[in-house]
């Protein structure tokens, strides 16, 4: 067994393993004294040099690189000069205490520039949705007028336009316009969002007139594509507390996201039934959505392959609109989806959304 003393009398072997180890070392015995300081650590801390001769303990030795680092000997984490180092206390045999440095420096720059990552991408995040939100918030007015033109245009309130032909580009302007302002405020819902601007409203509503006013807004697109369109519920459902603004949104993106995605002589069903609180449901006889792709359709912008199903053009932001503006009410969103034989989405509120009617009788 190889002796280690503070007198100085320790082995060449013994020095040359303990000076070719790529950590700083501090040995106190059983009486706390510092017996060994290996080179690493000697040449970190000079002032090491003469407290093994001194007998210092490890309070005086806590003092002493105190004047530089603090106390190293505690434990922690700790900085000299552009270097840092992590301190951990080992116990070794006859009472002796082993005080182990390791050099940390380049975890400790990994994890700042992993933090000013995290940081950036957050504050780029934000400008993001903040440029979205002003942005589409610009949009809006000009494009309001356009369609307003439109509309004058398309009704001839002034007028015959002349040739057939001109009425066919003017419901194309009108309609590609409130295409194009339903696309902008999706964006501008997203944003609010996500910047933590979009406020709710909630008060006690009645479920079934919003999913009736949503099919009645609907059904002209839905049989326009040769697709039928219902709605089933109880009379005596109870009231939802919710935004009656982003319930309807959630209703008519569910839907048209259903509508758009089934074919010709294809079914959409809207369902709402009591289940420990609210369920939502809209279920399809449409394409469906493979198995791989159900965790990315709640992503912004993301368009799914549905095999050449898209009629009505869209910026992918349907489901994602739902999925927050439902978070926002403390609900749940559930897809069931089964390629080639349709999709069925629900939406959940939980218990303390629902208010049971008043009795009139």
């Amino acid at each position: 067994m190889l002796d280690i003393n503070h007198t100085g009398d320790t082995p060449d072997l013994f020095e040359s393993v303990i000076g070719a180890i790529d950590v700083g070392l501090l040995v106190f015995d059983a009486k706390d004294r510092l017996i060994l300081a290996n080179p690493w650590v000697r040449k970190l801390f000079p002032s090491l040099e003469n407290a093994i001769t001194e007998n210092a303990d490890s309070a005086e030795i806590a003092i002493l690189l105190s004047q530089q680092v603090g106390n190293p000997l505690e434990g922690t984490d700790f900085k000299v000069g552009d270097r840092w180092l992590r301190s951990r206390q080992r116990n070794a045999p006859d009472d002796a205490t082993i005080v182990v440095l390791t050099d940390i420096t380049s975890e400790k720059r990994a994890e700042s520039l992993l933090v000013d990552a995290r940081d950036n991408a957050v504050l780029a995040d934000r400008a993001k949705s903040e440029f979205l939100a002003n942005m589409t918030h610009e949009l809006r007015t000009p494009l309001n007028a356009v369609i307003g033109f439109a509309e004058v245009l398309r009704d001839e309130l002034y007028g015959p336009l002349g040739h057939p032909q001109y009425q066919d580009f003017v419901a194309d302007i009108y309609e590609s316009g409130r295409h194009l302002l339903a696309v902008i405020d999706d964006i501008l819902d997203l944003s609010k969002i996500e910047i933590g601007r979009r406020e709710l409203r909630p008060h006690p509503m009645d479920i079934t007139r919003t999913i009736d006013t949503a099919v009645r807004m609907l059904v002209h697109r839905a049989n326009t594509g040769g697709v039928t369109v219902e709605a089933s519920y109880r009379d005596d459902l109870p009231l939802l507390n919710g935004e009656e603004r982003g319930i309807k949104q959630i209703v008519l993106n569910l839907l048209t996201n259903s509508i758009k995605f089934t074919p010709h002589d294809g079914h959409v069903v809207i369902s709402a039934k009591v289940n420990d609180g609210l369920d939502i449901s809209v279920k399809d006889t449409g394409v469906g959505i493979a198995e791989d792709d159900l965790s990315r359709v709640f992503t912004p912008f993301v368009q799914l392959d549905a095999g050449g199903m898209q009629r009505y053009e869209g910026a992918g932001l349907g489901l994602a609109l739902v999925k927050s503006l439902a978070e926002m009410h403390d609900a749940t969103v559930h897809i069931d989806s089964t390629v080639g034989e349709g999709t069925t989405v629900t939406v959940h509120f939980p218990a303390d959304s629902v208010t049971k009617r008043m009795d009139r009788s």
